[in-house]
């Protein structure tokens, strides 16, 4: 098998593990007992967890002898999978279910950056892998497994999500020891010294804002996707339907992704990001306005040119943007500043205001904030064009 068969594989299992752990994270803690709240405040700690733990475990590549990105993903997968065992079939304390779940979390999102790491680090050796294709894929994978686990969790409960997740993680580990060590790899610790998440923010203006602004975005889309399952029962669906409306989402990336590396080469990408902003006004928008599931599901598909364009885009704007020793630091930012602080904001804030006030408050949040990350990609758009002239 080829290393480009292996690496989209990689992707299909473990995008089918993502969905076990972040696409039913509110199915499984309100089955555990968990209000709105608590669920924003689990999901907002483990991004608050993300943000320090992603970069600290990307600098433990460097910093151990012998450790490379496969060894450190194997060791947090595998205490993943311990994790979501004990919550699902342990009679532990509600306290304990939240704490488990944020460590899960926040060790699941820092795997991500590790993921594309792996594809850059071939690309920059002269090996070519269709990173775009292979996040195609595991969007595809994310869609079906959605479509299945909503049927599978309305009969057997969310306690099958942790056996789905073993038994997908196990796969996609077993894909990651036969994919072959990157030579790159070999010199990253003289490579990591240099390069920081600080030094990546003020050599990299133009980049820094476009995350800022898909920061302030992605915070109202993390809002409606954590709590969809309170969206799809408050216009008379179950959770079924609700996977029915994650598998609508999760699909529309795959041709998205499958062409950015074509669009690039066709337009600027500070220029397919603003694009990426504007149907992200599209989605977030039409979801909140919906006045039933047709509607809803029409705008779940718009994910696909809004987070699917933007993050390959940006991704491949890290490798060919960045200089060689900021490009680890660059990938973690996206997490940093996505799963980190913009779904902190959209968790935590989209559950309060649940709570407190009502769905329609969570509405008026998402449009501020996608509005707010609009404006921004827009002045990047600007400032892109200064740059060059």
């Amino acid at each position: 098998m080829s290393l480009k068969a292996k690496y989209n594989f990689l992707h299909l299992f473990y995008w089918f593990t993502g969905c076990c752990i972040n696409g039913f994270i509110a199915v499984f803690l309100q089955s555990k007992g968990l209000t709105n709240t608590e669920i924003g405040i689990v999901t907002g700690g483990s991004c608050i967890a993300t943000i320090f733990l992603s970069p600290f475990m990307s600098s433990l590549i460097s910093k151990i002898k012998g450790m490379t990105i496969k060894k450190l993903m194997t060791i947090l997968m595998l205490t993943t999978v311990c994790l979501y065992i004990f919550m699902a079939f342990l009679p532990i304390p509600a306290f304990l279910v939240m704490v488990f779940y944020v460590v899960m979390y926040a060790l699941n999102m820092s795997t991500v950056p590790m993921l594309t790491m792996i594809a850059m680090n071939y690309i920059n050796e002269g090996t070519y892998v269709n990173f775009g294709l292979a996040r195609g894929i595991g969007s595809a994978s994310w869609a079906t497994s959605a479509l299945i686990f909503g049927q599978v969790v309305s009969f057997l409960g969310a306690n099958v999500l942790s056996i789905a997740y073993c038994i997908f993680a196990l796969v996609t580990l077993f894909i990651l020891y036969h994919l072959p060590e990157s030579k790159i790899t070999e010199t990253k610790e003289e490579v990591q010294e240099e390069g920081s998440v600080i030094t990546v923010i003020k050599k990299y203006k133009i980049f820094f804002f476009l995350l800022l602004g898909f920061c302030f975005m992605f915070s109202g889309a993390t809002a409606i996707g954590t709590y969809l399952i309170n969206i799809v029962k408050n216009l008379g669906g179950n959770t079924s339907l609700y996977g029915v409306a994650m598998f609508a989402m999760a699909f529309s990336e795959l041709p998205v992704m499958m062409t950015v590396p074509k669009l690039m080469k066709k337009f600027n990408s500070v220029t397919l990001i603003l694009v990426a902003s504007i149907f992200y006004l599209c989605r977030n928008y039409t979801i909140g306005l919906a006045p039933n599931l047709i509607v809803l599901i029409i705008g779940m598909m718009f994910q696909g040119l809004s987070y699917g364009l933007f993050t390959g885009v940006i991704t491949y704007y890290v490798t060919y943007n960045l200089e060689t020793q900021d490009q680890m630091s660059g990938q973690t930012m996206i997490g940093i500043m996505t799963s980190g602080i913009g779904s902190t904001l959209g968790n935590v804030l989209g559950g309060v205001l649940q709570d407190t006030i009502g769905l329609n408050a969570l509405f008026v949040f998402v449009y501020l904030m996608t509005a707010i990350g609009a404006i921004i990609i827009f002045i990047c758009k600007f400032m892109s064009m200064k740059v060059k002239k």
